[in-house]
Protein backbone atom coordinates (compact mmCIF):
# COMPACT_ATOMS: atom_id res chain seq x y z
CA UNK A 1 0.00 0.00 0.00
CA UNK A 2 1.02 3.62 -0.55
CA UNK A 3 0.45 5.76 2.54
CA UNK A 4 -0.34 9.46 2.01
CA UNK A 5 -0.62 12.13 4.72
CA UNK A 6 -2.92 15.14 4.19
CA UNK A 7 -3.13 17.87 6.89
CA UNK A 8 -6.68 18.65 8.04
CA UNK A 9 -6.29 22.04 9.74
CA UNK A 10 -3.74 24.63 10.84
CA UNK A 11 -4.35 23.63 14.47
CA UNK A 12 -3.67 19.90 14.26
CA UNK A 13 -4.86 16.77 12.51
CA UNK A 14 -4.05 14.81 9.37
CA UNK A 15 -5.91 12.30 7.24
CA UNK A 16 -4.05 9.11 6.37
CA UNK A 17 -4.89 7.68 2.94
CA UNK A 18 -4.01 4.32 1.45
CA UNK A 19 -4.44 2.21 4.60
CA UNK A 20 -6.49 -0.96 5.04
CA UNK A 21 -6.59 -1.50 8.78
CA UNK A 22 -7.57 -5.14 8.36
CA UNK A 23 -4.29 -5.86 6.57
CA UNK A 24 -0.91 -6.29 8.21
CA UNK A 25 1.16 -3.10 8.19
CA UNK A 26 4.71 -3.12 6.88
CA UNK A 27 7.34 -1.60 9.17
CA UNK A 28 7.78 1.30 6.74
CA UNK A 29 4.05 2.07 6.63
CA UNK A 30 3.75 1.79 10.41
CA UNK A 31 6.69 4.20 10.76
CA UNK A 32 5.11 6.68 8.31
CA UNK A 33 1.79 6.60 10.19
CA UNK A 34 3.46 6.97 13.58
CA UNK A 35 5.54 9.93 12.43
CA UNK A 36 2.42 11.58 10.98
CA UNK A 37 0.76 11.09 14.36
CA UNK A 38 3.70 12.72 16.16
CA UNK A 39 3.77 15.58 13.65
CA UNK A 40 0.02 16.26 13.50
CA UNK A 41 -1.06 15.03 16.98
CA UNK A 42 -4.27 13.41 15.71
CA UNK A 43 -4.74 11.21 12.64
CA UNK A 44 -7.91 10.15 10.82
CA UNK A 45 -8.31 7.02 8.69
CA UNK A 46 -11.68 6.93 6.95
CA UNK A 47 -13.86 4.22 5.38
CA UNK A 48 -12.70 1.33 7.55
CA UNK A 49 -15.95 -0.58 7.26
CA UNK A 50 -16.79 -3.43 9.65
CA UNK A 51 -13.56 -3.09 11.59
CA UNK A 52 -13.68 -5.67 14.40
CA UNK A 53 -12.38 -5.16 17.94
CA UNK A 54 -9.53 -7.54 17.11
CA UNK A 55 -8.70 -5.50 13.97
CA UNK A 56 -8.57 -2.30 16.00
CA UNK A 57 -6.35 -3.82 18.69
CA UNK A 58 -4.04 -5.38 16.12
CA UNK A 59 -3.60 -2.06 14.34
CA UNK A 60 -2.95 -0.21 17.60
CA UNK A 61 -0.37 -2.79 18.68
CA UNK A 62 1.90 -1.52 15.88
CA UNK A 63 2.44 1.59 17.99
CA UNK A 64 2.75 0.26 21.52
CA UNK A 65 1.23 -1.83 24.27
CA UNK A 66 -2.57 -1.93 24.40
CA UNK A 67 -3.75 -0.01 27.43
CA UNK A 68 -6.02 -1.45 30.10
CA UNK A 69 -9.53 -0.07 30.46
CA UNK A 70 -9.61 0.99 34.12
CA UNK A 71 -13.31 1.72 34.56
CA UNK A 72 -14.58 -0.52 37.40
CA UNK A 73 -16.38 -3.63 36.14
CA UNK A 74 -19.48 -2.74 38.18
CA UNK A 75 -19.73 0.45 36.11
CA UNK A 76 -19.77 -1.49 32.82
CA UNK A 77 -22.64 -3.29 31.09
CA UNK A 78 -22.23 -7.02 31.86
CA UNK A 79 -22.53 -7.99 28.19
CA UNK A 80 -19.83 -5.52 27.14
CA UNK A 81 -17.27 -5.58 29.97
CA UNK A 82 -13.68 -5.72 28.75
CA UNK A 83 -10.19 -5.17 30.01
CA UNK A 84 -9.00 -3.45 26.83
CA UNK A 85 -12.04 -2.10 24.97
CA UNK A 86 -14.33 0.68 26.12
CA UNK A 87 -17.57 1.57 24.38
CA UNK A 88 -18.53 5.23 24.29
CA UNK A 89 -22.25 5.02 23.63
CA UNK A 90 -25.80 6.03 24.46
CA UNK A 91 -27.18 2.74 23.07
CA UNK A 92 -29.20 0.91 25.72
CA UNK A 93 -29.86 -2.78 26.30
CA UNK A 94 -32.43 -3.74 28.91
CA UNK A 95 -32.66 -0.12 29.98
CA UNK A 96 -28.91 0.13 30.70
CA UNK A 97 -26.40 1.96 28.53
CA UNK A 98 -23.83 -0.38 27.02
CA UNK A 99 -21.04 2.18 27.12
CA UNK A 100 -19.54 5.10 29.00
CA UNK A 101 -20.28 8.83 28.68
CA UNK A 102 -23.59 8.21 26.91
CA UNK A 103 -25.30 11.56 26.33
CA UNK A 104 -24.62 15.20 25.63
CA UNK A 105 -21.45 17.21 25.56
CA UNK A 106 -18.22 16.34 27.39
CA UNK A 107 -15.86 18.94 28.79
CA UNK A 108 -12.30 19.43 27.62
CA UNK A 109 -9.91 16.85 29.03
CA UNK A 110 -7.00 14.54 28.34
CA UNK A 111 -7.35 10.83 29.02
CA UNK A 112 -6.13 9.20 32.25
CA UNK A 113 -4.12 12.09 33.78
CA UNK A 114 -5.18 10.69 37.16
CA UNK A 115 -2.76 7.76 36.61
CA UNK A 116 0.95 7.91 37.40
CA UNK A 117 1.67 6.94 33.77
CA UNK A 118 -1.23 8.11 31.57
CA UNK A 119 -1.97 6.34 28.30
CA UNK A 120 -0.05 7.97 25.46
CA UNK A 121 -2.69 7.46 22.77
CA UNK A 122 -6.43 7.03 22.51
CA UNK A 123 -8.20 5.61 19.47
CA UNK A 124 -11.88 5.69 18.58
CA UNK A 125 -13.70 3.82 15.81
CA UNK A 126 -17.10 5.00 14.58
CA UNK A 127 -19.69 2.18 14.61
CA UNK A 128 -22.85 4.33 14.77
CA UNK A 129 -22.92 8.13 14.65
CA UNK A 130 -25.68 10.75 14.94
CA UNK A 131 -26.79 12.82 11.96
CA UNK A 132 -25.78 16.01 13.73
CA UNK A 133 -23.43 16.87 16.58
CA UNK A 134 -21.33 14.53 18.68
CA UNK A 135 -18.15 15.94 17.14
CA UNK A 136 -14.83 15.25 18.85
CA UNK A 137 -12.79 18.45 19.19
CA UNK A 138 -9.03 18.53 19.67
CA UNK A 139 -6.96 21.38 21.12
CA UNK A 140 -3.23 21.61 20.38
CA UNK A 141 -1.43 22.12 23.69
CA UNK A 142 1.93 22.87 22.05
CA UNK A 143 0.35 25.93 20.48
CA UNK A 144 -1.41 26.87 23.72
CA UNK A 145 1.92 26.80 25.56
CA UNK A 146 3.54 28.96 22.90
CA UNK A 147 0.68 31.48 23.22
CA UNK A 148 0.92 31.84 27.01
CA UNK A 149 2.36 35.12 28.35
CA UNK A 150 6.01 34.73 29.33
CA UNK A 151 5.17 35.93 32.84
CA UNK A 152 2.77 33.00 33.28
CA UNK A 153 5.30 30.52 31.86
CA UNK A 154 7.87 31.75 34.36
CA UNK A 155 5.41 31.64 37.26
CA UNK A 156 4.28 28.07 36.54
CA UNK A 157 7.65 26.58 35.52
CA UNK A 158 8.33 23.47 37.60
CA UNK A 159 4.92 23.51 39.28
CA UNK A 160 2.48 20.61 39.41
CA UNK A 161 -1.30 20.35 39.35
CA UNK A 162 -3.53 17.67 40.89
CA UNK A 163 -5.67 15.64 38.51
CA UNK A 164 -8.72 13.67 39.70
CA UNK A 165 -11.65 11.92 38.07
CA UNK A 166 -14.92 10.24 39.02
CA UNK A 167 -15.77 7.72 36.29
CA UNK A 168 -18.80 8.79 34.29
CA UNK A 169 -18.49 12.54 34.85
CA UNK A 170 -18.82 14.41 31.55
CA UNK A 171 -19.50 17.96 32.75
CA UNK A 172 -18.01 19.08 36.06
CA UNK A 173 -20.46 21.34 37.89
CA UNK A 174 -18.74 21.19 41.29
CA UNK A 175 -15.44 22.48 42.68
CA UNK A 176 -13.70 19.30 43.81
CA UNK A 177 -13.96 15.54 43.63
CA UNK A 178 -13.88 13.46 46.82
CA UNK A 179 -10.18 12.69 46.61
CA UNK A 180 -10.47 9.78 49.03
CA UNK A 181 -12.91 8.06 46.69
CA UNK A 182 -11.47 8.71 43.22
CA UNK A 183 -8.17 8.08 41.41
CA UNK A 184 -5.88 11.10 41.42
CA UNK A 185 -2.28 12.00 40.64
CA UNK A 186 -0.13 15.16 40.38
CA UNK A 187 1.59 16.00 37.11
CA UNK A 188 3.63 18.94 35.75
CA UNK A 189 1.58 21.84 34.41
CA UNK A 190 4.03 22.05 31.52
CA UNK A 191 4.92 18.64 30.11
CA UNK A 192 7.90 17.76 27.95
CA UNK A 193 6.93 15.31 25.21
CA UNK A 194 9.25 12.28 25.51
CA UNK A 195 9.50 11.78 21.73
CA UNK A 196 9.32 15.25 20.17
CA UNK A 197 10.97 17.16 23.02
CA UNK A 198 8.35 19.91 22.70
CA UNK A 199 6.51 21.51 25.62
CA UNK A 200 2.74 21.19 26.05
CA UNK A 201 0.26 22.50 28.60
CA UNK A 202 -0.97 19.55 30.69
CA UNK A 203 -4.04 20.76 32.62
CA UNK A 204 -7.71 20.42 31.68
CA UNK A 205 -11.08 21.68 32.96
CA UNK A 206 -12.68 18.28 33.61
CA UNK A 207 -9.91 16.68 35.65
CA UNK A 208 -7.43 19.28 36.94
CA UNK A 209 -8.41 20.45 40.42
CA UNK A 210 -5.71 22.77 41.70
CA UNK A 211 -2.18 24.02 41.37
CA UNK A 212 -0.24 22.41 44.18
CA UNK A 213 1.25 24.72 46.83
CA UNK A 214 -0.44 27.83 45.44
CA UNK A 215 -3.15 29.96 47.01
CA UNK A 216 -6.44 28.38 45.91
CA UNK A 217 -8.02 31.57 44.55
CA UNK A 218 -4.86 32.55 42.67
CA UNK A 219 -4.50 29.05 41.24
CA UNK A 220 -8.12 28.95 40.11
CA UNK A 221 -7.77 32.30 38.35
CA UNK A 222 -4.66 31.08 36.51
CA UNK A 223 -6.30 27.80 35.50
CA UNK A 224 -9.39 29.64 34.24
CA UNK A 225 -7.15 31.86 32.10
CA UNK A 226 -5.43 28.81 30.63
CA UNK A 227 -8.75 27.05 29.98
CA UNK A 228 -10.07 30.08 28.10
CA UNK A 229 -6.99 30.01 25.87
CA UNK A 230 -7.29 26.26 25.27
CA UNK A 231 -10.76 26.75 23.78
CA UNK A 232 -9.67 29.36 21.25
CA UNK A 233 -10.64 28.21 17.73
CA UNK A 234 -7.18 28.76 16.22
CA UNK A 235 -5.94 25.85 18.36
CA UNK A 236 -8.84 23.46 17.64
CA UNK A 237 -9.66 20.82 15.02
CA UNK A 238 -13.24 19.49 15.16
CA UNK A 239 -13.83 16.01 13.79
CA UNK A 240 -17.28 15.33 12.32
CA UNK A 241 -17.82 11.59 12.59
CA UNK A 242 -18.83 9.22 9.83
CA UNK A 243 -19.34 5.49 10.18
CA UNK A 244 -16.03 3.73 9.55
CA UNK A 245 -13.83 6.59 10.80
CA UNK A 246 -10.82 5.66 12.91
CA UNK A 247 -9.19 8.46 14.92
CA UNK A 248 -6.00 8.24 17.00
CA UNK A 249 -4.62 11.09 19.09
CA UNK A 250 -1.68 11.91 21.36
CA UNK A 251 -2.80 12.49 24.95
CA UNK A 252 0.57 14.01 25.84
CA UNK A 253 -0.04 17.17 23.83
CA UNK A 254 -3.78 17.30 23.05
CA UNK A 255 -7.02 17.91 24.90
CA UNK A 256 -10.33 16.74 23.50
CA UNK A 257 -14.01 17.38 24.07
CA UNK A 258 -17.38 16.31 22.67
CA UNK A 259 -20.13 18.54 21.32
CA UNK A 260 -23.78 17.94 22.19
CA UNK A 261 -26.01 15.75 20.02
CA UNK A 262 -29.69 14.66 20.02
CA UNK A 263 -30.26 12.07 22.73
CA UNK A 264 -32.70 10.14 20.57
CA UNK A 265 -29.98 9.47 18.00
CA UNK A 266 -27.68 6.48 18.52
CA UNK A 267 -23.95 7.02 18.95
CA UNK A 268 -21.53 4.12 19.37
CA UNK A 269 -17.75 4.51 19.27
CA UNK A 270 -15.23 1.83 20.24
CA UNK A 271 -12.19 2.97 22.22
CA UNK A 272 -8.78 1.30 22.49
CA UNK A 273 -5.85 3.05 24.16
CA UNK A 274 -2.08 2.61 23.87
CA UNK A 275 0.04 2.60 27.00
CA UNK A 276 3.13 4.72 27.55
CA UNK A 277 6.51 3.35 28.53
CA UNK A 278 7.86 6.84 29.32
CA UNK A 279 7.44 8.68 32.60
CA UNK A 280 5.71 12.07 32.60
CA UNK A 281 8.48 14.64 32.16
CA UNK A 282 8.44 18.22 33.42
CA UNK A 283 9.38 20.78 30.79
Amino acid sequence: MTVTVNPLSDACGAEILGVDMKAELSKDDASTIYQAWLDHLVIVIRNQQELTPADQKNFCSNFGRIGEYNRPKDRQHPNHASGEIMLVSNVREGGQVIGAHPDGEMMWHTDTPYLSTPHKATTLYGVEVPNIGGNTQFSNQYKVYEALPQEMKDKLAGRQAMNCYEFGTTVKTFEKYDRDAVPHHPHPIFRKHPETGRTAVYVCPLMTEEIIDMDEAEGKAILDEIYALQRQPQFVYSHEWEVGDFVMWDNRCLMHARTDFPREQRRLLRRVTIGDESAVLAA
